[in-house]
């Protein structure tokens, strides 16, 4: 029973995580490294799956091996930032479009400074 908590636990983690992919606000990388620590606990099979996943297991693995996001990560994540606070901002009265330039710099330079990985 309570391997079956976690591993229904771990698949809404996923689907979080990958909804949180092309959605700026949504941290993608906390919701994979609950997922994985949940399908650790409740089935190998499924932590194996997600560990070796092509697109899912580069945001676990980065984090775990302290590599940083990978260049490619980071352009990805930037261009989507910068379309979603664009269409923000067409849409928002002053202070939503200040607060949507406030939000993108920011964002911006937490990429700037955060380590990038090399590709292997």
């Amino acid at each position: 029973m309570k391997s079956r908590i976690y591993i229904a636990a771990g698949f809404g983690c996923v689907a979080l995580g990958v909804i949180g992919i092309p959605t700026p606000l949504l941290p993608t990388t906390p919701f994979l490294l609950l997922a994985a620590f949940c399908f650790a606990r409740g089935s190998e099979r499924w932590h194996g799956w997600l560990m070796t996943h092509p697109t899912l297991s580069p945001y676990i693995l980065a984090f775990r091996d302290k590599r940083g996001l990978t260049r490619a990560q980071k352009w990805r994540i930037a261009g989507l930032v910068t379309l979603t606070l664009i269409v923000t901002g067409a849409f928002a009265p002053f202070y939503g479009k200040a607060l949507a330039a406030f939000i993108w710099v920011t964002s911006l330079l937490f990429l700037y400074f955060t380590p990038t990985a090399k590709t292997s």
